[in-house]
């Protein structure tokens, strides 16, 4: 790597290499990889422009998250992050001081970190070191009066326009905000083929599923009556629901499974498949997706249903209704009630084509608006706009 003569030592691994690509480092404080957020971390990197950007991810120990992000060849740097606190000054400037010293030895030309976070120490020392920070907001959070995160980021990405409007003392981080929807590989979903014997559907049933966790933000309870409703009036349904169980829901998802198997009515025709990695095949093996949530930041699985040309009927909340915009995309449930979906899902199953037509429609909406390059090109573009605000 060529530097320019004279530079300060501190400043070395801060200006712009000339090597032909820009490093981007990549964190999230979890593991797992069958939630939203690590997903969608996955989705921006498939997307990347590779080469004009390398992606290198700081794994602070092993996991699901680290081998998915390994199997699509980004490297993986070993190393710790965690929260600092001005009560504590000795042990914060001794995490500064190892961060700092790691990130020269890494090198990075951006620090994307998946969260808003609190005095996060990568962060921190990122911004010491004049290497541009992007915080990528997910969940619900705000920019608290102490939180030196909101100073350091030079852009803040969210997943919504809901979720920026929602987000705590907006004003306090002023333009650097900005959506940036999640992506969707069309080719992955393109390429599925239906196995409906796979997951136990006869000819003549019709298949509705739902990818969720199985928590009550998601509606499973909800789910459950909606079922028992339609199942009481008509026999060839059957619901397919793919998910883990959420932390600390655990007593919840037990109740929902037994419900499923104790009540008559949804025996054998509400299935609990767990958690799967053949998203693709099992959307293209049912008729309509269905969600009904209580509170969705984005909703990622609404994407991908319409990007494998579904009909979907889903909650009206959250960022849900920037995806299905207009009505002939899906339907968008106002009142999230039982009652309420078991209509929306019949008005659709009654259509001529049971909404293929609107799944096509869907499809190609999605295409035009979250497909991996179409997100790929904005995130490179806000890459090199921080870069270049920084002189990179």
């Amino acid at each position: 790597m060529i530097v320019a003569s004279g530079l300060p030592r501190f400043h070395r691994p801060l200006r712009k290499a000339l090597d032909d690509k820009t490093r981007i480092l990549y964190f999230y404080r979890l593991q797992n990889f069958d939630t939203g957020s690590p997903k969608a971390l996955a989705g921006f990197i498939d997307a990347l422009d590779r080469s004009r950007f390398e992606p290198l991810f700081l794994a602070h120990g092993e996991g699901p998250l680290a081998s998915a992000l390994a199997a699509r060849g980004v490297k993986l740097v070993p190393a710790e992050a965690a929260s600092i606190s001005y009560r504590h000054p000795v042990c914060s400037l001794r995490q500064l001081r190892r961060l700092t010293a790691r990130l020269r030895e890494i090198r990075p030309g951006l620090v994307h970190v998946m969260s808003f976070g609190w005095n996060l120490d990568l962060v921190l020392a990122a911004w010491m070191l004049r290497i541009p920070v992007i915080l990528h907001v997910h969940t619900p959070e705000e920019a608290g009066f102490r939180n030196l995160n909101r100073f350091a980021a030079a852009k803040v990405l969210f997943c919504s326009e809901f979720e920026r409007r929602n987000f705590g003392h907006l004003e306090r981080i002023g333009r650097k905000t900005e959506v940036l929807y999640n992506a969707v590989d069309m080719e992955r979903f393109g390429r599925a083929a239906p196995v409906r014997h796979a997951f136990g559907l006869r000819g003549g049933e019709i298949a509705i599923a739902t990818i969720a966790q199985i928590s009550w933000r998601k509606g499973i309870d909800i789910l459950l009556e909606t079922a028992r409703l339609m199942l009481a009036q008509r026999q060839d349904l059957v619901f397919l629901i793919a998910g883990p169980d959420a932390i600390g829901e655990q007593k919840f998802a037990a109740e929902m499974r037994q419900q499923a198997i104790a009540d008559p009515v949804l025996r054998g025709r509400v299935r609990f498949l767990g958690p799967r990695q053949d998203i693709p095949d099992l959307l293209a093996s049912v008729d309509l997706f269905f969600l009904p949530t209580r509170a969705e930041p984005f909703g990622i699985v609404v994407v991908e249903a319409m990007a494998a040309g579904l009909p979907v009927v889903v909650s009206r909340v959250g960022g849900i209704p920037e995806i299905v915009t207009p009505p002939n995309l899906g339907c968008v449930v106002s009142e999230v009630a039982p009652a309420a979906f078991a209509r929306a899902i019949a008005a659709v199953l009654e259509l001529p084509d049971r909404g293929r037509s609107m799944g096509a429609a869907a499809r190609e909406n999605v295409r035009r608006r979250f497909d991996s390059a179409v997100v790929g090109q904005r995130l490179g573009d806000i890459y090199r706009e921080v870069l270049a605000a920084r002189g990179k």
